[in-house]
């Protein structure tokens, strides 16, 4: 006779496992997300370019 008790377990029990390794994966992106935006806000902040666009006009004098 099949042994549906069995077959149900082992199938709850690799579902269970999925999820939470899948939670794990999600928390360390949110994790990896929150340290970069955390970089950004305290990195310096980049000099200014001139408001010509960045091009410096020699005169040749």
């Amino acid at each position: 006779m099949v042994d549906y008790k069995k077959m149900y377990l082992t199938m709850f029990n690799a579902t269970e496992d999925a999820i939470n390794a899948l939670e794990s994966v999600r928390q360390a992106l949110i994790n990896a997300q929150r340290e970069c935006e955390e970089l950004y806000i305290s990195a310096p902040e980049p000099d200014k370019e001139p408001e010509s666009g960045g091009l410096t006009v020699l005169s040749a004098t």
